[in-house]
């Protein structure tokens, strides 16, 4: 518990008692109930009942925001322009947050997407609003959620503390809800769930998300934006299931959330990607960029020949065989 000495705290949407808890905290006068990962804790909710406020972009482990350091340990929030390169949205990754902050971006983005899926039926962690810190000149933005009593923890979301057949059903129904974000309603971007107390499966960190509009997406930005989501969520289920070898977890687990929309998806189907797709199109803005040897890719895979398929026909389109004379004039 210690005073972060800032200059000064905004806040948007807070009701002024969730605002004043949250000034305890950042002025030193309340302690954190429980620190969560690098950046958040939980405090006393003011209507007490046994809920919680959850800030995000608390500060460092429990401690201050490091104003002058910025996160830099990635993912990458990528997103790709018309024909499918590669642009590093700094604003919206880990890269534009200060050490233990959010971004301006992360924050808004935590509570639109909250208010939008709240209005379209879905069961979320409610976002409250989101703030500023200001000390020495620089910004830092955070975010407050609405913890309900007896809401399962992170590693309680996890195998092996779930059971396999829990972890393996989790790693199926999320393929089915990003697909459906995306194509139903335009939000693309990729979130897990938290357990109520009552067995209901509440959607979780919703800052990886962005409005595909299709003046500014083709269908290959549209299909590569989709397949980047679902794979970076899909990187925590295989890089765990390696490290632990446990024969009681499929191997290709981390395929199971294409099901949705690829039933007869194959291991083999993303490892081609993860090699042609991935890395030289996707960790960085690539060094030669072919549309065409990328939308042979596309058409040709199983995961995003079915993700082209299933492109809302707003976004446009183009052949992968050559234009015929009067359209190429």
């Amino acid at each position: 518990m210690q005073d972060q000495h800032l200059e000064a705290l905004h806040f948007h949407h807070l009701s002024l008692d969730c605002q004043a808890a949250v000034r305890d905290w950042f002025e030193g006068r309340a302690a954190a109930a429980k620190i969560d990962g690098a950046r958040s804790v939980h405090i006393a909710h003011p209507d007490g009942g046994g809920r919680m406020l959850k800030i995000k972009g608390a500060g460092f482990a429990g401690g201050p925001i490091q104003f002058g350091t910025y996160h830099n340990t990635g993912p990458k929030a990528a997103q790709f322009d018309f024909e499918g390169r590669m642009m590093d949205d700094i604003a919206s990754g880990w890269d534009g947050a200060l050490e233990g902050g959010a971004s301006f971006q992360q924050a808004v983005t935590e509570f639109e997407m909250g208010q939008r899926l709240t209005a379209l039926g879905y069961e979320i962690i409610p976002c409250l609003g989101y703030g500023r810190a200001v000390k020495a000149g620089q910004s830092s933005w955070f975010a407050v959620f609405d913890h309900e009593p007896g809401l399962r923890t992170d590693s309680d979301m996890m195998y092996p503390r779930i059971g396999i057949d829990e972890w393996k059903h989790l790693n199926t129904i999320i393929g089915a809800l990003m697909f459906e974000l995306a194509v139903k309603h335009d939000l693309i971007g990729h979130c897990w769930y938290q357990g109520a107390a009552d067995g209901r499966l509440l959607i979780r960190d919703l800052h990886p998300f962005r409005y595909a509009d299709p003046m500014n997406m083709s269908q290959i930005s549209w299909v590569m934006q989709v397949f980047y989501a679902m794979h970076i969520r899909g990187n925590a289920p295989r890089l765990l299931g390696l490290k632990r070898n446990d024969p009681a977890e499929p191997r290709d687990l981390h395929v199971w959330q294409y099901r949705a929309f690829c039933p007869d998806v194959r291991l083999e189907d993303h490892d081609e990607l993860r090699e042609q797709l991935v890395i030289p199109y996707m960790l960085r803005p690539p060094q030669a960029f072919s549309f065409d040897t990328l939308l042979s890719l596309l058409t040709r895979n199983r995961i995003t020949a079915a993700l082209m398929d299933a492109c809302p026909p707003k976004f446009a389109r183009v052949s992968a065989g050559a234009l015929p004379a009067s359209e190429s004039a």
